[in-house]
């Protein structure tokens, strides 16, 4: 009677020998001497000890349903241990085991089974118990003698869920992931510049999977996982190139009303060299921030509705006038628009004032009120943008740039 009863492929999981090529077979090592030398030391015996001698030894081992002395399944001594005794020993060293990756920034200690692995263990102790008793009497022996001397190394077959390895080491990888950092035009010190890019880091979860699955068969518990540069996709030198005039407006204000005139320099100032990467979305409230005092914002002249009044009127309120400036910058935005075939904005809000305005013909206007109405677009064109504004004595006039890299042409 078998002390053991071979174990059965569970559905839906790779076979139990490890994926990767590089792993071992599954018995690691039979003993260190060739047959020829092992066969003449059990023949010695043979002679030396006596044939009826020696055979008597062998039956009584293999009667005693032990495993063969000096066998170790992944590391563990089950040499001379019933398959029971083994059994519960290998259970209780992996069957609820963790695995430590290693990862630059930190280890992650994971369970076997999150990783989607399942030990074999009764397939190893199928090997560990045949050593000594898949053959002959003589190369029984042999393999018995063999494995006293010099040790039997059995690896431990695991049942790997490969979709859910994978899936773990993702998990892990977002943890544990730097992303990169792409080039972009940024405005320092009043000054356009380009901030190079930086290279990120992450897992490289086909070949850490390969890893895991190899290292573990043999053993391992801590497992170096396999990174890789994770590259930006603007580079410094996608920025170089010629800055191109997209379109610009011009509109026309009384400097005589001193807190609008510096409410329309403030609110020039802060949209003064935004820079829009593509796909990115400007908005004029989140560029200019609240309106407040403590900012330089002053009293003048706006449109507004009180509660249950059918029409707006002209009250005195804090930061009257911007509305010029983002309705200035619509225009120069919708001017750009109107000059390429393929648009380089997609205006994504905008809402005319409740009263006409006289700096833009009626419907071109861009009202703005914090926090509830603002003036947004978005840049779909392959180039970064930016934004510049200049305030003459009585004009104040917004343009928007393209830097369109050497080699290039805008369409």
């Amino acid at each position: 009677m078998n002390a053991f009863n071979s174990p059965t492929s569970q559905p839906g999981v790779s076979p139990s020998a490890p994926a990767p090529e590089s792993a071992p077979k599954p018995i690691l090592s039979k003993p260190r001497f060739s047959p020829l030398v092992l066969g003449a030391a059990a023949l010695g015996i043979l002679l030396v000890g006596g044939v009826g001698a020696t055979a008597g030894a062998y039956s009584r081992f293999a009667a005693t349903q032990i495993i063969a002395p000096n066998v170790f399944v992944a590391g563990v001594p089950v040499g001379g241990l019933s398959v029971k005794e083994a059994r519960e020993k290998l259970r209780a060293r992996f069957g609820d085991l963790q695995v430590k990756l290693q990862t630059e920034k930190r280890p992650f200690s994971l369970k076997l089974r999150e990783l989607g692995g399942a030990p074999s263990i009764e397939a190893a102790l199928a090997k560990a118990y045949s050593v000594g008793r898949d053959g002959n009497a003589i190369s029984n022996f042999v393999d018995v003698y063999g494995s006293k001397s010099s040790g039997t190394r059995l690896g431990l077959p695991v049942a790997w869920n490969k979709g859910q390895l994978v899936a773990k080491l993702k998990s892990v990888n977002e943890n544990f992931a730097t992303p990169p950092v792409d080039a972009r035009l940024e405005t320092q010190g009043g000054v356009l510049v380009t901030v190079p890019e930086k290279s990120g880091l992450g897992l490289n979860i086909g070949e850490t999977a390969r890893l895991v699955q190899a290292k573990y068969y043999v053993g391992a518990r801590e497992i170096a996982g396999a990174t890789q540069a994770v590259e930006a996709k603007i580079k410094a030198a996608d920025l170089e190139g010629r800055d191109v005039k997209l379109g610009e407006y011009t509109t026309s204000f009384n400097p005589g009303l001193r807190g609008r005139t510096t409410n329309l320099r403030i609110s020039c100032a802060a949209i003064e060299n935004q820079v829009l990467m593509p796909g990115e979305e400007f908005s004029f409230n989140q560029s200019t921030g609240q309106r407040t005092w403590e900012k330089g914002y002053r009293m003048a002249n706006i449109f507004e509705r009180k509660p249950g009044a059918e029409k707006s009127e002209v009250v005195e309120g804090l930061a009257g006038g911007i509305c010029q400036t983002s309705s200035t910058l619509y225009n120069a935005v919708r001017k750009a628009n109107l000059r390429f075939e393929n648009n380089p904005f997609q205006i994504t809000q905008r809402e005319s004032h409740s009263l006409p305005v006289t700096y833009v013909s009626p419907g071109f206007d861009a009202t703005v009120a914090w926090p509830y109405k603002d003036f947004k677009f978005k840049n779909v064109s392959n180039f970064p943008v930016f934004v510049q504004t200049q305030i003459a004595r009585r004009t104040m006039t917004v343009s928007v740039w393209a830097r369109v890299p050497n080699g290039q042409n805008l369409s």
